[in-house]
């Protein structure tokens, strides 16, 4: 077997908190909090309806009394999911059957009204998940039991997957092709989301608490957190060209918390931590196997946690990964680092990322078109230039009527809708290609940084 990378990864909290916080006290499947580039989302504790706190993550403070809040559906909030592919834009899903999509103008004054309302799930929509590589595509799990997909810029949904089970977990795989999820009937479930069909279905883990499904990337892997009969915590690990049983099974510990997976496509690390633990725990995955690496402890437990895009990580100080952490007051924030003694950019712990661009449209997403995200450099020098050449899906509800001096013939239209059709096409087949130089010019560098030295180890 290779060596371990990364078995020196270790965890380190940033001293600076915000304090006087109110976390939801509800039990719900999400995590409670999602963080990107700019902002942390948090559930808020309230009386009646539901409520989100926003805060900008690099400014910890004291939060006011009168902290502007998100609020505006009639139940409770049970899960929130910031949009990939711009830092300002909220999704949120309630007890009152809705799904809202939210824009962050300011934090000086509470939110109110929704930039949309989703509306078609007859009971409580437990869990959303936006695609990775599509503009406004939106996934939503209900106690409805179903699954469902929405064109949001359309405003209704355009794919309805019955599962005849009560939702745990969804989650997208790579190129946003699939859905994988958990349930209460303690299956696992791949859905193709546009076929309107499950195309797995296999047992898991065999005890009664809620379990977790997650994609492990490009690896071919999937990983499902349960328990066994005893209630002892486990994790295992499946083959997706063979997944009539698990690859194996990992034995935890003895918590009573649901564990949550985090996958480091970059890296290839999985982490494991859940509500009330004070620990996350890595695992690396190397010859087609999870290897435990290190933990981080903290003597204080964490009621959630989240993992901020990679995007966001400070690459001048080694950090691979930020993660958000709700206390019983405060949100704090622990750094993972992987140490080097090199002051330059580490290549091999930087590859390029999933950025702010989407891989295709909505349109193309629905007509069966699949794309692998849009990757960007890490390196300092290149953020800015790669920000200004990033064309973003601008959020438009209804596209605008044409004036009737300019109403063309229904050949004409055929026309035109075939040759952007080939138009985007060809922008997708770019995007991939500029993603294939990225990772070819990142390899490039890592071998150069190798010959580098090994030429040193000669003198």
């Amino acid at each position: 077997m290779k060596a371990l990378r990364f078995k020196h990864l270790y965890g380190e909290e940033i001293k600076s908190k915000f304090e006087q916080v109110s976390p939801t006290s509800i039990t719900c499947d999400s995590t409670m909090v999602k963080a990107n580039a700019l902002y942390t989302a948090l559930l808020w504790q309230t009386g009646g309806g539901g409520l989100v706190c926003v805060v900008k993550s690099d400014k910890p403070t004291k939060l006011p009394f009168d902290t502007p809040m998100i609020k505006g559906h009639q139940g409770t909030i049970l899960d929130l999911d910031w949009y990939p592919f711009d830092d300002e834009y909220l999704a949120t899903s309630s007890q009152d059957q809705n799904i809202c999509v939210w824009k962050i103008n300011d934090l000086t004054s509470d939110i109110t009204e929704p930039l949309t309302t989703l509306s078609g799930h007859d009971k409580k929509v437990n869990l959303i998940s936006w695609n990775p590589t599509s503009a406004w595509v939106l996934g939503s799990a209900s106690h409805d039991q179903t699954v469902k997909v929405w064109d949001v810029q359309g405003g209704v949904a355009r794919n309805t997957i019955n599962a005849n089970a009560l939702p745990y977990s969804i989650d997208w795989n790579l190129n946003g092709s699939l859905i994988g999820s958990s349930w209460n009937d303690k299956k696992l479930k791949i859905i193709d989301p546009r076929q309107q069909t499950i195309s797995l279905e296999v047992n898991a883990h065999q005890g009664t608490k809620p379990q977790r499904f997650a994609w492990l990337g490009s690896t071919g892997y999937f990983v499902s957190v349960g328990f066994n009969k005893t209630q002892g915590r486990e994790f295992s690990l499946w083959n997706t060209s063979n997944p009539s049983e698990p690859v194996s099974t990992t034995q935890i510990d003895t918590g009573s918390g649901v564990l949550y997976p985090y996958w480091d496509e970059q890296l290839k690390v999985l982490y494991l931590t859940g509500k009330g633990d004070s620990s996350i725990k890595y695992f690396e995955f190397l010859d087609g196997q999870l290897h435990f690496l290190n933990q981080y402890t903290s003597n204080k437990p964490g009621k959630s946690y989240a993992f901020f895009p990679k995007r966001a990580v400070d690459v001048n100080a080694c950090e691979v990964n930020r993660v958000a952490k709700i206390e019983e007051n405060a949100l704090s924030y622990v750094q993972l680092i992987a140490p080097r003694k090199a002051n330059t950019f580490q290549e091999d712990l930087f590859p390029p990322c999933p950025g702010t661009q989407p891989a295709q449209t909505a349109a193309q997403f629905f007509q069966g078109q699949n794309s692998n995200p849009v990757l960007v450099s890490l390196k300092p020098d290149q953020q800015q230039q790669q920000q200004q050449q990033q064309q973003n899906v601008v959020f438009t509800q209804q596209q605008p009527k044409p004036q009737p001096q300019q109403q063309l013939t229904q050949p004409d239209n055929q026309k035109i809708a075939q040759l952007e059709l080939i138009v985007q096409n060809q922008q997708a087949q770019i995007r991939e290609l500029q993603a294939e130089v990225e990772k070819f010019k990142h390899e490039n560098d890592v071998l150069k940084e190798q010959l580098n030295q090994n030429e040193q180890q000669k003198y």
